[in-house]
């Protein structure tokens, strides 16, 4: 069988490349050794020549500043480009961001999606285009729609908590009990293989929600000891951010929006995925902090650009 994996390179896509490494895998991505160098925000590739039996499509953006342009734009190019020769299945790496962020606890695949940010409604439009394009080749489409991601070579706004965490420059405002959901990009890769040919939209988490705080600071633990966080009261919070918001690190734990977003609970109900699938999921924060010797904790590593930190 021969599969595209775009964002081969990527986090969800290393681990991708491994669980189908028996087949024919063909790699779309910025990478230099990927088999198509192709920014999907600027150019629509070349597949005249090739059919693909299945299409895993894992590159996007959780930046809002260019979520449109890479998650709904480089989706409406990536079809273009497979419109003579439409695979049989094609599996979409969506978003948690296409709830609400005020849709509260175990959100279900039945919920609304009225996304709060442009990451999640480019997530969204681009399920829309992706069922409409589906129906009409009658192609088996399989949509996933992640918790918080962590594994090897973990990128964007989690990196760059990674990062404020082990510096000390996160900051937690005091009361804060909100909950998040978690998974494991291996969970997710090893999740795929058993639904692609299925078909259908799922939530993919852990089934152990936990606060944001403790998922902060099992990121210290990642690095070798446990931090605790500095936490401030929200008044105290609001005036660092009016005073420092030029800071970099201010303006990414203490803007307003930053604040509003990792004070609400949003957790995802992944029950139909885990059935679905019949595996067992690892405990993403026992990953985290490295504390699960059952774990493959090298799986879903790349040969270049190695991640900062492994999980």
């Amino acid at each position: 069988m021969k599969i595209l994996i775009t964002g081969a390179g990527g986090m969800l896509g290393s681990y991708l490349v491994e669980q189908f490494k028996q087949h024919e895998i063909v790699s779309l991505g910025l990478r230099d050794d990927s088999d198509f160098k192709v920014d999907l925000r600027k150019e629509t590739p070349d597949f005249s020549d090739i059919a693909f039996d299945t299409v895993i499509h894992t590159a996007g953006s959780e930046d809002n500043t260019n979520a449109m342009e890479l998650n709904l734009e480089g989706t409406r190019k990536l079809l273009e480009a497979l419109e003579n020769h439409p695979p049989e299945n094609f599996v979409y790496i969506s978003s948690n961001r296409v709830y609400s962020r005020d849709a509260g606890e175990n959100i279900t695949e039945e919920t609304n999606t009225w996304a709060s940010d442009d990451t999640g409604r480019s997530k969204a439009l681009a399920e829309e285009l992706l069922i409409e394009w589906s129906r009409r080749h009658d192609i088996t489409l399989t949509i996933i729609r992640p918790a918080r991601m962590f594994g090897n070579g973990v990128k964007g706004e989690t990196l760059s908590l990674f990062n404020d965490a082990l510096s000390g420059k996160y900051i937690h405002i005091r009361g804060n009990d909100a909950k998040v959901s978690l998974v494991c990009a291996y969970d997710v890769a090893r999740g795929i293989k058993q639904v692609y040919k299925k078909g259908g939209i799922y939530n993919a988490s852990d089934g152990h929600p936990v606060k944001f705080i403790e998922m902060v600071e099992a990121m210290t633990a990642n690095a070798g000891y446990k931090k605790r966080m500095t936490h401030l009261p929200a008044p105290w919070a609001e005036w660092i951010w009016r005073l420092g918001r030029w800071i970099p690190s201010i303006q990414r734990n203490l803007s307003p929006e930053t604040v509003e977003t990792r004070m609400k609970t949003h957790t995802l109900d992944g029950s139909f995925f885990a059935s679905e699938t019949g595996i067992e999921y690892f405990d993403t924060i026992a990953v985290i902090e490295r504390r699960d010797k059952n774990y493959p904790y090298t799986q879903g590593m790349v040969k270049q650009n190695k991640a900062v930190h492994e999980v």
